[in-house]
């Protein structure tokens, strides 16, 4: 399976990591030193969990040039979201699955504006993480999970293959019938909790674009 994982901050990193260390080919959207660093070393990921080095890590700034994907990983900050939707249209195809990893309810209506509907799915990531030095990410906390959904509900053959890769990666995945009444609650919750829960729940808050 082949997937776009764009910015390798504290939520891509970890999550493209298990899945590249699990023999899918992933290709890291990043940008300057940390870009860089990865190209030149892989990538690191330390902490609770252990330790994971994808070496070599494909690595580039320029996301045109992967070609057309399974599945993308929208791990960038809420408002660039629109600037991603319109950069990744050279590598979505017509059975990709586009999977916004954003804290905010409107990523995927504006996913869908630019990409259109079939191409757009949804997610909830749980995880905890913060680039520590160029090529090195820092995860926080044993928990690693990622729920996702079609938006009408149904189990697709697409969701079902990306959710058996994700176990066999070392991190929980729910495909979800409800994704939306999940990325609601989840919302809700961050407006409620207090900013060090907030970050925890979105470990790319303070990384900036694509890493």
């Amino acid at each position: 399976m082949r997937i776009a994982v764009v910015g390798a901050g504290g939520i891509g990193g970890p999550y493209g990591a298990s899945l590249a260390g699990a023999g899918a080919d992933v290709t890291f959207v990043a940008r300057g030193a940390h870009l860089a660093a990865m190209r030149e070393d892989g990538l690191r990921i330390e902490g609770d969990r252990g330790k994971i080095h994808i070496q070599p890590a494909g690595a580039t700034d320029d996301i045109a040039s992967i070609g057309t994907v399974d599945v993308v990983l929208s791990c960038v900050k809420l408002w660039d979201v629109d600037r991603v939707a319109e950069q990744i249209r050279p590598i979505v195809g017509a059975g990709t699955a586009v999977i916004p990893l954003q804290n905010g309810v409107n990523a995927v209506e504006r996913m869908i504006n630019a990409l259109g509907r079939e191409a757009v799915m949804s997610g909830v990531a749980l995880v905890t993480g913060r680039i520590v030095a160029p090529g090195v990410i820092r995860q926080t906390g044993t928990h690693q999970q990622m729920i996702f959904g079609e938006l009408d509900g149904r189990i697709s053959e697409r969701g079902q293959q990306f959710c058996d890769l994700c176990e066999v990666s070392w991190f929980k995945a729910v495909l979800s019938p409800d994704i939306m009444l999940s990325e609601a609650i989840r919302c809700v919750g961050m407006e409620r909790s207090s900013p060090s829960v907030f970050f925890m729940m979105s470990g790319a808050a303070r990384s900036p674009q694509f890493g």
